[in-house]
């Protein structure tokens, strides 16, 4: 949660001082920011493998660095090692092993997330995808990191897709929508949640088929879409989880989960998950939280009271998760304060790297390039060898 935060408000203060720790750049692209939504994304990836997919919106630089975390953790250094070898050619790589000094294989793998993701969301080539990315399109595929996406609920139905590939193409593991509450009101999440409770799994596809795709569908609840409110403003369903009773009989076995609480998230993820891979799903998390930032930093939050924002930041899930390491022995204050010093001077060479136009170039934007990148150039590639399954 701090590599996140910290991360984060790096971003806030470049776009809004131009200078983070000293080092000046100016970025004019998209940030939008989810301070404050830690826990919620840091729950979940505690409970994901590599072979779970996550697919984001535009507010998904917690779920990518999160997500990629709980990766580095679970894998071995000699996978860690093969992914970023031969990841963008080991373009990426290269670059961070100019400034990563100590750590191992696994803190070689931080900095490289680190360094990977904050090039891409400034257009840089050595970014995890050529600078072509940013902010909003940010993805990274060796983690289960899948591709953001800035139309809001635009997700929803792109990951159905992919939940419904694992199923018919016997694939590990679950995938995951994660998206905005306002996002219920976009045609694209009531087709995909239509989509993924379909009866035919359960009354027309042959048992050995595995049932429905594996999908959940995550809510970031933060009670906001921009300015508006969903909850006693653009929307009329005051608790987003009863949505699911309307979508099948097992109302999508929806859950209303406390979002500033990490371990409660990595519970309720974890049953879910069960259920998903049992074929019974799909599933519907309604995550509550709150971000502390605009819905951009251009935004000063003029819909909202200080005495709100004020009251949730006495919720901080840093805070309080922090106190709750403290008061159960498993860290002191000064292991803490080390994590976090840690974590700004490695932001330190991360930034530095990033911005250094000799070393880590901007994305030549040209057409042969472009080209290279949107079409096939003849080619006809497959995600698997053999014969495709069917009904």
């Amino acid at each position: 949660m701090v590599v996140i935060r910290e991360f984060e408000t790096m971003l806030d203060r470049i776009k809004k001082e131009g200078a983070y720790q000293g080092i000046e750049y100016q970025h004019k692209g998209p940030a939008h920011l989810s301070i404050g939504q830690e826990a919620s994304s840091v729950g979940q990836a505690l409970a994901l493998t590599p072979d779970d997919f996550i697919f984001g919106s535009h507010r998904s630089h917690g779920e990518i660095l999160a997500k990629s975390l709980s990766a580095i953790a679970r894998l071995d250094d000699a996978a860690l090692e093969r992914v970023m070898t031969t990841y963008n050619d080991g373009d990426t790589l290269k670059v961070v092993e100019t400034f990563h000094k100590s750590g191992g294989v696994k803190g070689l793998a931080l900095d490289y997330v680190l360094f990977g993701t904050l090039a891409e969301i400034f257009g840089r080539y050595a970014g995890f995808n050529r600078g072509m990315g940013g902010s909003m399109h940010a993805f990274f595929p060796p983690f289960g990191v899948m591709p953001n996406n800035a139309i809001v609920g635009g997700s929803a139905d792109i990951a159905t897709g992919a939940a419904l590939f694992k199923r018919v193409n016997r694939r590990l593991g679950i995938v995951i929508a994660n998206i905005g509450d306002a996002s219920m009101g976009c045609g694209p999440v009531w087709e995909a949640m239509m989509f993924a409770a379909m009866d035919q799994y359960r009354k027309l596809w042959p048992e050995e088929a595995g049932g429905a795709p594996p999908m959940m569908f995550n809510f970031m609840n933060n009670f906001y879409g921009m300015g508006g409110q969903p909850y006693g403003e653009t929307m009329g369903y005051e608790v987003l989880a009863r949505v699911g009773l309307g979508v099948n009989p097992e109302g999508m076995h929806a859950e209303r989960v406390d979002g500033y609480n990490p371990l409660a998230v990595a519970d309720a993820v974890t049953r879910k998950k069960e259920i998903l891979l049992a074929g019974r799903g799909p599933v519907l998390l309604d995550t509550v939280t709150y971000r502390f930032a605009g819905h951009s930093p251009s935004d000063a939050s003029a819909y909202r009271t200080k005495e709100e924002m004020d009251l949730w930041r006495q919720h901080d899930s840093l805070i309080g998760y922090r106190a709750y390491l403290v008061e159960s022995g498993f860290a002191s204050d000064a292991d803490l304060d080390a994590i976090s010093e840690e974590v700004i001077d490695r932001l330190v060479k991360v930034l530095t790297a990033a911005v250094n136009d000799d070393l880590v170039p901007r994305v030549a934007l040209d057409s042969e390039y472009v080209g290279e990148i949107m079409f096939t150039n003849r080619q006809r590639d497959k995600y698997a060898d053999g014969e495709p399954w069917v009904l």
